[in-house]
């Protein structure tokens, strides 16, 4: 499966990372979209900026020195993205000390698409263009303590992996063993799925006795302990989401009995969208669903791309028309495309070629 090949390409641009060692500090990052305005509140938000306090607590990602190790020793390439793929086990996630060091993402200006369906079974599926900088990625195949298990793509210059060459360097490659805590998309045997976009006008408001998480925290949090779209939002619903020094954020949630909804902040409270009766898609690209009423949405032609053929369909579509669909709305900055099949507990993924996978029983 491995490919052996140099990559043609080196990544230039580095991002904001956090050094660190195997219990990982998690903080914000997503694909940030130049769509949409500050929002104002009376409310007290904590808000996106790279002069911001970091209020984020990070998370505790925890490995035993053997699970570490094989986390290293699992590394494989993929394609010449380069795409790569890991093994991980450990201990769910949990929240770290506020002493911790935080992450942070800088803001650009690219873009991200996604949609949940179902296939001609009725069976529901994800999909999804994560669309931003050039970088290497990985997937990722968790087995967590407590026998959860799931699979997740991230992006890997979050854990201070920026090429290739990066993995003959110990201590960089020693990052991997944190890519557990950085999914940018991703399922769980439940067959919940997460997934983020970014959101310019997102500020969450503080509510008091609330721990704080970032913004990409929150999306591990709901892989490690939610088991349908429900449980997802009340994670939300329980933390005071902190998107400082990065892009703010909305996300796409989806489950194997065929929930999904979108969930973001308007105007400092959390909002959850569900879709309109009768309609058994939705769709999420960078614009605040909020404030901005379907019959106003046809500006934003990703959106109405996919909108416009899910509704001819009645939101039936196979796993390759899916990626079909995610090539009309491909942007040149595309990273990766990924298509999850929710109650199969299936990920096919496209770096430069196409890679499938299945949670292991």
């Amino acid at each position: 499966m491995a490919d052996k090949s140099t990559p043609t390409a080196d990544i230039t641009r580095r991002c904001l990372l956090v050094a660190g060692t195997t219990s990982a500090a998690l903080g914000l990052a997503g694909c940030a979209s130049g769509d949409g305005g500050a929002e104002t509140s009376d409310a007290s938000p904590t808000t996106g900026g790279a002069d911001s306090a970091q209020h984020a607590q990070p998370l505790s990602i925890t490995q035993t020195d053997a699970q570490a190790a094989a986390t290293l020793a699992s590394c494989t390439r993929l394609d010449g993205h380069p795409m790569y793929h890991l093994t991980w086990e450990g201990a769910p996630a949990e929240l770290g000390s506020p002493n911790d060091t935080n992450a942070a993402a800088q803001p650009t200006g690219f873009a991200c698409t996604l949609f949940a369906a179902a296939d001609a079974d009725g069976a529901p599926l994800v999909a999804r263009n994560f669309d931003w900088e050039p970088g290497p990625a990985s997937v990722v195949e968790s087995t967590l303590d407590n026998g959860r298990r799931t699979v997740s793509v991230t992006d890997l210059r979050y854990v201070g992996v920026e090429s290739e060459s990066d993995l003959d360097d110990k201590k960089k490659a020693g990052g991997l063993t944190r890519a557990q805590a950085y999914s940018f998309d991703g399922i769980n045997d439940a067959g919940v799925f997460i997934g983020l976009a970014a959101d310019a006008s997102a500020r969450a408001e503080v509510v008091d006795g609330r721990s704080y998480i970032g913004g990409l925290g929150i999306q591990r949090m709901v892989l490690d302990h939610a088991d349908t779209v429900d449980d997802a939002i009340e994670l939300f619903d329980s933390y005071n989401i902190d998107f400082s020094g990065g892009p703010g954020l909305h996300y796409l949630l989806a489950d194997s009995k065929g929930g999904k909804a979108v969930v973001e902040f308007d105007a400092g409270k959390l909002a959850v969208i569900r879709p309109p009766s009768g309609q058994p898609w939705m769709c999420l690209e960078n614009f605040h669903m909020s404030s901005t009423a379907e019959d106003a949405r046809s500006v934003h032609s990703r959106y109405t791309t996919c909108a416009k053929s899910l509704d001819s369909s009645r939101g039936k579509i196979s796993v390759d028309d899916a990626f079909s669909l995610l090539d009309d709305v491909r942007q040149p900055q595309t990273q990766w495309q990924s298509v999850y099949s929710l109650a199969a507990g299936t990920l096919k993924v496209i770096g430069e070629k196409t890679h499938d996978y299945e949670l292991s029983s």
